[in-house]
């Protein structure tokens, strides 16, 4: 073929369907064209040229050196000087001789008896006969348009010529490799059997996919015979490589049979041309001139079973007859020697089917050694090495290879089918000699800015290797301790870049002629990649769309797919692990008691348990989850109105989250922009907007860990509608706009999350994780995680939180089956871990406790945001000579719900005078921090009241005052956040009287039916009068927005709307009216409070887990909440208070408002 000239036409490249399209779009000028940079046109050469033979087409490369080391094949020592695999120690590594009959199918008899004999040399098989008609027919009707996509390879297969079928097309190793590595076939004999007679019809399309055994690696071994085209003419020079007898006897001995083409001509069994029928001995010393090579005349595929150095070179004739009785005579073989040769013409013929072929054949050719998979063979087996093979090539080489003369690499993208570990790759190699530099890389998603193409090397490098090859063929490269899972929607690419050892660089991509159309080859856009160091190594083409021309292309060919796979098994089923958290509320840091034990983990100490269970489990086995009230409680909660937490929170690296109650205190808009800024998907099946009619977050999140699908319900408690500010689920009229399946008997909740589970498990959930805000003690009893447990099933493990408890035990559902429940506490006190084994259909559940070793990037991403806050936070506004009781001595129980404390009596103190109210009240569940005697900082302030509710004042009538006590304490002795802490007013409550409260479906009081508990109740030490009117000071959060369920107010008349936020009034009431100083001989020296609430008459409150306060710590990170006010003053609230600070008018102080947000809100948003 003479060298020809012009570039490659992007006409060319697109298949034959494409190029038809783009013409229609040239022609109607309809479709714009993207302008991008043009590949440069580097020199392109074919490395050889397609002849046909009596054996069909065959490759012939134009250096017939390519599959021979430039320095000759390795020595190989301990070769025999006679080798033979029909009985090796008395074991035969050869099957039974067969009979093609009248087809011209010796190429898949050939390639098949190496494959056997290697199944049965690595002891990969007993007994095995595969099909040869199978090989055949489908290698030219491999073209698959079915729906299965496992062993997709487009359309690609070779072409029969006019008058021919695949039993008479003939072949070779190019075709029969690529079908092979195709993964179509072998099958056994008994699926497709060969006949020798005529008639052999076409194979079930069914059968095309099926392979009982793969090859995996197929080496084209050295040459013997070197035929070496002269410069660019069609003159060969010819060369004998001797080193390659013995590379091909290692590979022999090593692997099996060795596949191997030569020239026959036979006549029946005369001793005739170059055949001694006597000796069973065949030799030809073909004459070849200067414009055909020797190889071109190979005409028959046989495999090489064994070897004799000593068989006699005067058994091989030397004369070959004539017509008219002249005679033509050979050179005789330079020396003794033979292969001993297995052929497909039945056992009746030669010595048993085989005969002796002499070393010094001149049309010996095409070495080849197919290796199989590494897995037992067995008929009719779907068990492979590998489950998957990614394939766009299914023509291999196609009709030809080329070589550039300037560094190119090429790629193909695939994508994941199904749950998958990525663990070799394979590729066309088609010199010996050559360096191939793989690289394989995750989810590339990048796009070249010169090309506008995605650049297959953007993704995370997961394995690369940089080897010597010593054969050329398809080679496959295991990934070993790099392989990597995949799942549904990752994609994947493998990279390669092949050098010869002249310089040049293999064109690794299917080429398509159409002169000769030997090979039918299709590319789509997205699957292929290539470079060209002219126009930028990094300058990445798509196959399908960039035209690859450059001098010496020609018009008649174009490139397609590049030659390289990717092999997958499937990923087992094996462990998972799920961490949890709960009602964090800002506690991001680690803490101590005073005796410097750790008293809680920390965010750092959550990163360091999660990448040892990484370790342990695995990256892609591993959760962490959250089951809400993480943004809501500190002032780095406050002041960045939860930004800081989820930044924290994305940092350490959670998956899931349901949002608790406290996650709506910043209003609807704040918590929707915090669930976008979160990397977690957050899920409810109950948060439902009653506008819409659907939920706001999806009712569940499917996550995959192997194979292993697990669906998270997220479930918020009910609740949250008094227990958040009831303002934000409201419309300006006052209607409920949201809800969360609330109803008094709890049914409609059970209902809800029982459809959401049915749904996940339809959806394919193999384990259902009910991610759930409900709590257990404290809360209203059908809305109890436990009693959604016993009222439903299908649900594997609940994680729990709202109650502040640590617990793990296993409660029994609506079917008698047992459920996981899990709650780690609060602030961090603990971790959850949860280890799913799908394999033993076990479920087990720890809770992680402190101490925990810090993680140290996690650790330093948190103290840069508290050294930013400290800014703030540090200015010191009073002095306190006592400690200010929030909570229990344990630290985590919360007094303030339970009973008086003297921080409860200065906050509603605070109130009352902020106001100038009659009486203050001060629910316990907003105040959140303890105070230690010494410097009280802003920060400090903003720890005890973090939600930064606006104060409000209204009439209210002396029942609706004593109903708001009876709903307070209706709990005791369980903690309640609605417990009311009072000023300018006293009273008694008696435990043993059961509570006459009634709830409303929201959890409302509804009124009370029966004794009160609340009895004594006195104003400013006189009885207070039930008929009475009183001014009341609070937040707007209890008097006018009905939270905790203090709906008695609702009717009141509002004296002040809105004054101020509390935690402002809290600093300025101790600066104006105790003097800077809480003195150790005020009305607050004593932590149990004045006297103004006396519990009598039951048994002492039981201490329960409560949030775990972090005495002093006013950095620490926790979720809070507030009121609509809120929104328009967190962070500016800073300048409000040091305002107060420094010493203005008492009454400019208390209604100062600041408006415009400051730099750090601005920041976080």
């Amino acid at each position: 073929m003479p060298m020809i000239t012009p570039p490659l036409s992007l006409l060319g490249r697109l298949g034959r369907i494409g190029r038809v399209a783009l013409v229609l779009a040239f022609a109607c000028a309809l479709i714009p064209l993207t302008a991008h940079a043009e590949p440069a046109e580097s020199t392109k050469h074919p490395a050889g040229t397609m002849v046909q033979t009596e054996r069909g087409p065959a490759f012939i490369p134009f250096d017939g050196a390519a599959y021979n080391a430039s320095e000759g094949a390795a020595t190989f020592a301990a070769l025999p000087e006679k080798y033979d695999l029909r009985n090796v120690d008395g074991a035969s590594f050869v099957t039974s001789v067969k009979n093609q009959g009248v087809y011209g199918d010796c190429w898949a008899f050939g390639t098949l008896s190496s494959l056997e004999s290697n199944l049965l040399k690595t002891g990969k098989a007993a007994n095995v006969d595969l099909s040869e008609r199978h090989l055949a027919w489908f290698t030219y009707n491999g073209k698959d348009m079915s729906d299965d996509a496992s062993l997709w390879a487009g359309k690609d297969t070779f072409l029969v010529d006019e008058g021919k079928d695949a039993y008479t097309q003939g072949g070779g190793r190019f075709k029969a490799a690529a079908t092979l590595m195709r993964g179509y076939g072998a099958v056994e004999e008994a699926a497709a059997p060969h006949q020798a007679d005529e008639g052999m019809g076409a194979v079930d399309d069914g059968l095309r996919t099926r392979s009982d055994v793969r090859a995996q690696n197929i080496s084209f071994l050295p040459e013997v015979n070197v035929f070496t085209r002269i410069g660019t003419t069609e003159a060969y020079d010819y060369t004998r490589d001797a080193s390659a007898v013995d590379a091909v006897k290692a590979a022999l001995m090593e692997r099996g049979a060795v596949d191997a083409a030569y020239y026959t001509h036979y006549q029946g069994d005369k001793s005739t041309y170059y055949w001694n029928c006597e000796e069973s001995a065949y030799y030809c010393a073909y004459e070849y001139d200067q414009y055909e090579t020797a190889t071109q005349v190979s005409n028959h595929e046989v495999s090489i079973v064994g070897w004799d150095d000593t068989f006699e070179k005067e058994k091989f004739p030397t004369t070959i007859p004539l017509p008219f009785g002249d005679y033509q005579y050979q050179e005789p073989p330079a020396g003794d020697g033979a292969w001993i040769v297995k052929n497909s013409w039945a056992d009746d013929w030669g010595d048993g089917g085989y005969f002796y072929l002499s070393y010094y054949d001149t049309t010996l050719c095409d070495f080849t050694s197919y290796e199989a998979e590494d897995a037992t063979y067995e008929a009719g087996s779907t068990d492979h090495a590998y489950d998957g093979i990614y394939q766009y090539d299914g023509a291999g080489m196609g009709d030809g290879w080329w070589h550039s003369d300037t560094p190119m690499r090429f790629a193909n993208v695939f994508e994941a089918r199904g749950f998958e570990t990525v663990s070799a790759v394979s590729t066309l190699v088609n010199e010996a000699g050559s360096t191939i530099e793989l690289t394989v890389y995750k989810n590339p998603s990048s796009t070249v800015d010169k090309t506008e193409r995605l650049d297959p090397t953007s993704g995370e490098l997961m394995w690369s290797t940089t080897q010597s090859l010593d054969n050329a063929g398809y080679l496959t490269f295991e990934l070993g301790d790099a392989a990597f899972e995949v799942e549904p929607g990752d994609t994947f690419s493998v990279v390669s870049s092949v050098q010869f050892a002249d310089g040049s660089y293999q064109i690794s991509a299917e080429c398509d002629d159409g002169s000769y159309e030997v090979a039918h080859t299709e590319c789509e856009p997205s699957q292929s990649y290539y470079t060209d160091e002219l126009t930028g190594i990094d300058a990445w083409y798509d196959l399908a769309l960039d035209d690859m021309g450059g001098e010496g292309a020609s018009d008649n060919f174009w490139f397609n797919n590049a030659t390289l796979k990717a092999y997958t098994v499937e990923t087992p089923e094996r462990p998972f692990a799920i961490l949890h958290t709960n009602d964090v509320h800002c506690g991001v840091d680690e803490t101590f008691d005073k005796e410097g034990n750790a008293t809680s983990i920390g965010y750092a100490g959550v990163s360091t348990i999660k990448k040892e269970a990484e370790t342990t489990y695995g990256a892609g086995n591993v959760a962490l989850v959250d089951a809400g009230d993480a943004v809501q409680g500190k002032p780095i909660g406050t002041l960045s109105e939860g930004s800081y937490l989820v930044d924290i929170m994305n940092q350490v690296g959670f998956d899931v989250a349901v949002p608790g109650n406290h996650e709506f205190d910043y209003g609807m808009d704040r918590l929707r922009f915090l669930a976008n800024r979160s990397n977690a998907a957050y899920t409810s099946c109950n948060f439902d907007n009653l506008t819409t009619g659907k939920t706001e977050f999806a009712p569940y999140v499917m996550e995959s860990y192997g194979p292993t699908k697990v669906a998270y319900v997220g479930i918020t408690t009910p609740e949250t509608l008094t227990a958040s500010n009831p303002a934000h689920f409201k419309d300006a009229d006052g209607n409920l706009v949201y809800g969360f399946c609330q109803d008094e008997t709890g049914q409609a909740l059970y209902d809800r999350v029982q459809q959401t589970v049915d749904d996940a498990r339809a959806a394919g959930a193999d384990y259902v994780v009910a991610l759930a805000h409900l709590g257990e003690t404290g809360v209203a009893a059908p809305w109890r995680a436990s009693a959604v447990i016993a009222h439903t099933s299908g649900i594997d493990v609940v994680i729990d939180g709202h109650s502040h408890e640590q617990y793990e035990k296993r409660i029994t559902n609506k079917d008698s089956e047992e459920v996981m429940l899990a709650q780690t506490g609060t602030q961090l006190q603990t971790c959850g871990k949860i280890v799913i084994d799908p394999v033993n259909d076990t479920i087990s559940a720890e809770l992680v406790k402190p101490p925990v070793k810090q993680d140290e990037d996690t650790a330093a991403f948190i103290q840069n945001i508290e050294d930013e806050l400290g800014k703030t936070l540090d200015a010191v506004v009073a002095r306190s000579e006592v400690k200010l009781r929030a909570y229990e001595d344990d630290g985590f129980t919360w007094a303030v719900r339970t009973r008086e404390t003297n921080l409860g009596d200065l906050v509603a103190d605070a109130f009352r005078t902020e106001l100038g109210a009659d009486i203050g009240l001060a629910n316990g569940g907003g105040i959140r921090s303890d105070v230690a005697p010494g410097e009280v900082t802003y920060g400090d302030a903003i720890a005890v009241l973090p939600f930064a509710n606006a104060l409000c004042m209204v009439e209210a009538s002396g029942q609706a005052i004593v109903d708001a006590l009876e709903m307070g304490v209706r709990n005791l002795p369980e903690p309640s956040g609605s417990f009311l802490q009072t000023s300018g007013l006293s009273f008694e409550v008696r435990t043993d009287i059961p509570s006459p409260v009634k709830l409303d479906a929201q959890g409302a009081f509804a009124g009370a039916d029966g004794a009160r508990r609340v009895q004594n109740v006195q104003v400013n030490g006189q009885p207070i009068d039930l008929d009475a009117t009183y001014t009341v000071a609070s937040i707007t959060y209890l008097l006018r927005d009905g939270g905790d369920g203090f709906s008695m107010f609702e009717d009141a008349n509002v004296l002040v709307a809105e004054q101020g936020l509390d935690y402002e009034a809290l600093i300025s009431f101790i600066q104006n009216d105790l003097g800077g100083v809480v003195a150790a001989d005020s009305a607050y020296a004593n932590e149990n409070g004045a006297g103004r609430i006396a519990v009598k008459g039951g048994p002492s409150p039981v201490p329960g887990p409560s949030p775990a306060p972090v005495p002093g710590n006013a950095h620490a990170l926790v979720p809070t909440g507030d009121s609509t006010a809120t929104t328009a003053v967190l962070c500016a609230a800073a300048l409000s208070a040091l305002a107060c600070a420094c010493g203005s008018g008492l009454a400019a102080r208390r209604r100062e408002r600041v408006e415009n947000p400051a730099r750090l809100r601005e920041d976080l948003r």
